[in-house]
């Protein structure tokens, strides 16, 4: 019998992003659905109906999702993760013509928390499960120390962004989040990720690349036009390696494709 709340309990325990406990919870689930118990052919068997039916990351997710109950029931088992391809462009990045567009609907709309929530993730490049707690007295501060189970790392907050959003600052408290609703309330990442796309409808922005991590990617990708430290990048992104953060020195898909079509006119 796969223990599915003992396993949500150790994963809330080992202080792992809600997220990632919510992923792991649906990995194991859905192995729970086949199989009754953990053995190495019945692994190998849900791995196969992964390939057979979902994308490589997300046959890797679910993977490591079972071996991570293995861990929490001490049940020695090892099973290979499937090649993933080597990405060598960033998709569903906002461009700067399209967060212009956004700005500014949101600026005439007189959109403040908005606007404000846009430029925190746009000047940071924070996730959005870690941007959502930060408080007012972190961002005058200037700095934050973001703690997770692999490591540490300080996010900064710029001077351009305090600048951006000084008058808002003011009217909240040290201790209220930046990040807030219309009705001046702590958010949810989900939350934001339905406030994005209502903003994509509204203002004619592609709705792929309305959805907070393409901030993230925004940020790295803005970054390294105007400073080509790289290491740099990586530890402000919280990368633990610098070759996940190279992908950001490539064209985006869409840039991609206007090269070729540029290229190829014989």
């Amino acid at each position: 019998m796969i223990d599915i709340e003992g396993f949500r309990s150790y994963l809330y325990e080992e202080e792992l992003a809600p997220n990632t406990i919510a992923a792991y919870v649906r990995g194991v689930t859905r192995f729970s659905e086949m199989f009754d118990e953990i053995t190495k052919p019945n692994l190998i068997a849900f791995k196969q109906h992964l390939i057979e039916n979902f994308k490589p990351q997300t046959v890797n997710n679910r993977i490591t999702a079972v071996l991570r109950y293995c861990d929490f029931k001490e049940i020695p088992m090892k099973l290979k993760p499937v090649k993933m391809p080597k990405k060598t462009y960033v998709d569903n990045v906002i461009s700067c013509q399209q967060f212009e567009t956004l700005i500014a609907g949101l600026k005439k709309d007189g959109n403040i928390h908005w606007y404000v929530n846009v430029m925190f993730l746009a000047k940071t490049g924070m996730r959005i499960s870690e941007a959502i707690r930060i408080c007012k007295k972190d961002v005058m501060n200037r700095q934050v120390d973001i703690y997770t189970k692999a490591h540490m790392r300080t996010v900064y907050f710029p001077k351009s962004l305090l600048d951006d959003i000084a008058n808002y600052l003011e009217t909240i408290q040290e201790n209220e989040t930046v990040m807030q609703g219309e009705n001046g309330k702590s958010i949810t990442s989900r939350g934001v990720s339905g406030a994005l796309q209502r903003f994509a409808r509204k203002y004619g922005i592609p709705k792929e690349v309305m959805h907070p991590h393409a901030f993230r990617h925004f940020f790295a990708i803005e970054f390294l036009k105007r400073n080509n430290n790289i290491a740099l990048l990586a530890d402000l992104l919280g990368h633990s390696s610098v070759n996940m953060t190279q992908i950001y020195l490539r064209q985006s898909k869409e840039q991609q494709r206007e090269m070729i079509d540029k290229a190829v006119n014989w």
